[in-house]
């Protein structure tokens, strides 16, 4: 469906229906067994599937709904990472942060790199495998992206047995992802995304300050960070060929009062964004907390863009009408033909 010349699409994960929350946790008492996990799983990603056929969307995903989160599902599947609850990596430098940020630590865990990073098995394949097989939608697959999980995964005290300092992870990381978007690639997958909240943190750095603190992270100038993202895309990508690839940069969806969320343009990080080797850029757009598009102006970039319309922490139901003006609001930036709703 192509409406005032923009596809539609989701952007990543829908909300888990109950009857498949109370499965994981019946699952995890040992109350149902594997098989019946698995047909949860599947039966929940069917019905995302045929609800977002529904809507009439161009391109669909899975609906992440066998994972327990963007970041935590890394550590579910590669044992160079270990899900490590966050309360067990809080130090003196990172309590400071929680109360001004309202962090939930008590129910968060990061995936902490403790072997050399390499992909022992795939991502998200599978995902997009089971997916094809119940559409005839193109299927797209949005993964964690590098730079957001170096910053959550290298920590000081757990990592540095084996990368003395992040940038040693450098060429792994971007190794591991883009093994997983070539397989992507080769699966049948149309899009894959890399989920990138990190660099959407760079509007304020209240949360990025945090992590540093967290994970033993040392930089001299919070604009190293900015060129650390960029260059880790861009390794990660270089050489991909046969699928589209963007970068979604959001600005985080916990806890429930924005108040204590990332608040600000895209000014802070335009020069970084703009020299991404990608082909799509996915942009919140829904909210005032993300800001305009003035720093786009002037054809800074001349991609396609994902325009985030629909503001999903507000339990209001925007209506068509509405939706409409945000899309039309960055025509004038850039150009309808780019853009994605």
């Amino acid at each position: 469906m192509v409406v005032g010349g923009c596809h539609q699409c989701f952007v990543g994960s829908l909300p888990r229906p109950r009857w498949l929350i109370d499965a994981i946790q019946k699952h995890e008492r040992k109350e149902l067994s594997e098989g019946e996990m698995k047909e949860s799983y599947d039966d929940a990603v069917k019905l995302a599937i045929r609800e977002q056929e529904l809507t009439g969307v161009d391109e669909l995903s899975d609906g992440e709904q066998r994972r327990f989160s963007f970041l935590a599902f890394v550590a579910e599947r590669l044992p160079s990472f270990r899900l490590i609850p966050v309360k067990e990596l809080m130090n003196r430098d990172a309590e400071k942060f929680v109360g001004e940020m309202n962090l939930p630590i008590d129910i968060i865990s990061n995936p902490v790199i403790v072997e050399k990073i390499r992909r022992s098995r795939p991502l998200a394949v599978d995902e997009v495998k089971f997916a094809l097989k119940h559409t005839s939608k193109k299927v797209k697959a949005p993964i964690i992206g590098p730079y957001t999980l170096l910053i959550n995964s290298w920590n000081k005290s757990k990592s540095g047995h084996v990368y003395r300092s992040p940038d040693e992870a450098f060429e792994d990381m971007a190794r591991l992802l883009r093994e997983e978007i070539i397989a992507l690639r080769d699966a049948g997958a149309s899009f894959v995304q890399l989920d990138e909240p990190g660099i959407g943190n760079f509007c304020d750095y209240k949360y990025t300050s945090w992590l540093l603190a967290l994970n033993g992270w040392k930089v001299s100038d919070m604009r190293e960070l900015h060129k650390i993202s960029a260059e880790l895309i861009n390794r990660t990508v270089k050489g991909v060929g046969g699928v589209k690839v963007g970068v979604h940069i959001c600005r985080g969806n916990w806890p429930a009062d924005e108040a204590h969320l990332s608040k600000g343009g895209y000014e802070n990080m335009i020069d970084e964004i703009v020299e991404l080797k990608v082909d799509q850029l996915v942009l919140e757009y829904a909210t005032k907390r993300a800001g305009s598009f003035d720093a786009f102006e002037g054809d800074r970039w001349d991609g396609e863009v994902g325009l985030g319309v629909i503001d999903v922490k507000n339990p209001r139901v925007e209506s068509p009408e509405e939706i409409v003006s945000r899309v039309e609001k960055a025509k004038d930036v850039f150009g309808l033909e780019k853009k994605y709703a």
